[in-house]
């Protein structure tokens, strides 16, 4: 992930370490649960969600990992959120 931010001269304005502070599912859903969009890539599936209660527990399933932490890279820009790694989904996001 720096490596692809290097080639693009951007800046991560926070930086989070997933491996040293955890975030559990309740804080991961007060984090994201008001934005827009939440973007997930896994593998090269790339799902788009809009929360609402309806879709907290997908969303949640979505981008929580196996050690029950917020899965990383986790990006923030502006209303929405894009987690999980895929580079045909960062080719095309806003901050790319």
């Amino acid at each position: 992930m720096q490596e692809f931010l290097d080639t693009r001269n951007l800046q991560a304005e926070n930086r989070t370490d997933a491996r040293k502070e955890k975030l559990e599912a309740a804080a991961v859903w007060d984090l994201m649960g008001n934005a827009k969009q939440i973007v997930v890539a896994k593998g090269q599936r790339v799902e788009t969600f809009v929360p609402t209660e309806d879709t907290q527990e997908s969303i949640l399933k979505a981008v929580m990992g196996r050690s029950g932490s917020l899965r990383a890279p986790t990006i923030q820009s502006g209303d929405v959120f894009f987690v999980g790694y895929n580079n045909a989904l960062y080719e095309t996001v806003p901050f790319a």
